[in-house]
């Protein structure tokens, strides 16, 4: 290719780039496979070289994708949905009715994914952007709250298994340093609140949603929390239940705030008939998921009310 042609396109992919909505921070929330619809729209992202971030906070599998994408690797999460993810080696539904053994084998999904045949770029992430992945930090007899953890400063096995460890379907918590770590979702679940707070403007804040624009979570079922309340039936767990079983109301107040109080914070959200949910096994529904991700991707960066 000459010099000339090498420098049109450079001009091009200035342009486009240019065209592009002017984000600071990008906001992914969680959902188990659902994910796979936020790896489309990152795979949409980097086809067009679309890294305008200066910051990307993850929740769970929010969390996977955001570091892959931040070391321009996001094949990583995307062959994970349609390999690691999928594997029975993951989940093991019938491990519900024993309690020492895990649903989610997060301990290997993790390691699978970061450490595999095609390792992620530890190197290359030091110096991309940073990602902050939210985790529940745990102490008896207290009430749970979200911690934190930095791409850059904390180790990120642990971080990436804290965030996704679902209580019940993981068992037990993940320890890390001093802290007892469990699903980043179950109180900041869409941390864009950690942005604002951080002072960034809502205009600055872009956020990828798994759930359709409408979705509101319902209460769990008695069983769901027989299930719950029998497994940390210990008093000390009171305060985790108690997030737990309300954390639907959580859930639902913090979508309404975001989508009627925070009015200039752009949101992507899957289509009407995403169908994928957060155990799904399905692979045409994920090879749908992922496609429909692609597709709301380019249709943000083209969209010019963005």
């Amino acid at each position: 290719m000459s010099v000339a042609s090498l420098f049109a396109r450079f001009v091009i992919k200035r342009k486009q780039a240019k065209a592009f909505p002017q984000k600071k921070v990008l906001v992914l929330e969680g959902g188990g496979m659902r994910g796979v619809f936020l790896t489309g729209v990152l795979q949409a992202f980097t086809d067009r070289n679309y890294f305008p971030f200066k910051l990307i906070i993850g929740s769970s599998a929010g969390a996977l994708t955001g570091v892959a994408y931040a070391a321009h690797q996001i094949y990583l999460a995307r062959d994970a949905f349609f390999g690691v993810l999928l594997s029975d080696s993951f989940i093991k539904i019938t491990n519900i009715l024993r309690p020492a053994k895990h649903i989610l084998n997060l301990d290997w999904m993790v390691s699978a994914v970061i450490e595999g045949d095609d390792a992620l770029n530890y190197k290359y992430l030091q110096h991309s952007i940073p990602v902050i992945i939210t985790a529940t930090e745990y102490n008896d007899n207290n009430p749970p709250y979200t911690l934190y953890l930095h791409s850059k400063k904390d180790e990120l096995i642990p971080s990436l298994k804290a965030s996704a460890a679902i209580p019940v379907l993981y068992r037990g918590f993940v320890e890390y340093k001093m802290h007892k770590l469990c699903d980043g979702g179950m109180l900041d679940p869409i941390p864009y609140k950690k942005a604002l707070s951080m002072g960034y403007k809502e205009e600055d804040i872009a956020v990828v949603l798994t759930r359709s624009k409408g979705y509101r979570k319902k209460e769990e079922s008695f069983w769901i929390r027989y299930i719950v309340e029998n497994y940390f039936k210990d008093a000390k767990y009171r305060y985790l239940v108690q997030a737990l079983e309300n954390r639907y109301l959580m859930y639902n107040a913090l979508l309404d705030e975001l989508e009627h109080k925070h009015k200039k914070i752009s949101i992507i959200y899957p289509p009407d008939d995403f169908t994928v949910d957060r155990l799904t096994r399905d692979h045409k529904k994920i090879l749908q998921g992922f496609e429909q991700g692609v597709q709301a991707g380019k249709k943000f960066l083209l969209s010019s009310s963005l």
